[in-house]
């Protein structure tokens, strides 16, 4: 199927009108970044569990898969921004990975000093009822298969979703995964343009998109196609008031509980 992006007029303010009454119908959502990562070194137990006990609507968090196949939480392809050693994660058996321990920044609160990396099955224990763990895949679809014995053996209370800026890969996730919302993760509007119809014809639930890049008529494109918009990374009230306004339905923050009380 074919979009045009110059929108005439007439259609223009139909896409609003419908932006609007989509974002009427849907809460608000605060996605604690990498947890509540702030204040407690990203991608850590500690991080994912201050979110909720903070009040996030959810938390999200990076997985990676280690030489010995297990999912494990982390952003970055090798482990020097954050730990004292430089290992590739995806060469390194998760014993060793799991003796590292992560380097928290400057704003993080000083108990939190001797963090670990964790294993996805750890985090998928932490949800709460009523919360949501977004779970970004960072690989190809090789971790799939790993990702989803995860999931059927420690995914037992409140809800997940998934995201990633492969195409392919949150293609495929939404096939294993159908009752799971699954969001394009995207960072200019050429890509987006680029990937639109794919998008749509793929069944996916929405996109997950630099802030930046949004505007009042994007989304309303976005959700005449039947794709929710969700945006990173906003720590602005400003900012992500406007968001809201404008029909964005959940936005990442590194301050969930900040942004909330100052929005």
């Amino acid at each position: 199927m074919e979009y045009t992006w110059i929108l005439a007029p007439v259609l223009l303010l139909g896409s609003v009108a419908h932006a609007q009454e989509t974002a009427g119908n849907r809460p608000f959502l605060f996605i604690a970044h990498r947890g509540a990562s702030y204040l407690a070194p990203e991608n850590t137990l500690a991080s994912i569990n201050l979110a909720w006990e903070l009040g996030a609507d959810a938390a999200e968090c990076d997985v990676m898969l280690t030489s010995d196949d297990r999912v494990i939480v982390f952003h970055d392809k090798n482990t020097g921004r954050l730990t004292e050693k430089n290992d590739v994660v995806s060469e390194t058996p998760w014993k060793d990975l799991s003796e590292l321990t992560v380097r928290p920044r400057e704003t993080n609160l000083p108990d939190y000093g001797s963090e670990r990396i964790p294993l996805l099955e750890e985090v998928l224990k932490t949800i709460p009822e009523g919360r949501m763990l977004v779970i970004e895949i960072k690989t190809g679809t090789e971790i799939l298969p790993w990702l989803k014995m995860d999931v059927d053996r420690y995914w037992k209370s409140g809800s997940i979703a998934f995201i990633a800026f492969d195409l392919e890969t949150i293609r495929q996730a939404k096939l294993i995964f159908p009752e799971v919302p699954c969001y394009y993760l995207s960072t200019f509007r050429k890509d987006l343009r680029k990937h639109f119809d794919a998008i749509v014809d793929s069944g996916l639930d929405g996109v997950d998109l630099r802030h930046g890049m949004i505007d009042r008529r994007l989304v309303g494109k976005c959700n005449e196609a039947g794709l929710d918009v969700w945006c990173w990374t906003v720590n602005d009230p400003a900012t992500a008031r406007e968001l809201k306004d404008i029909g964005v339905t959940a936005v990442t923050t590194d301050r969930p509980d900040w942004l909330r009380q100052n929005l």
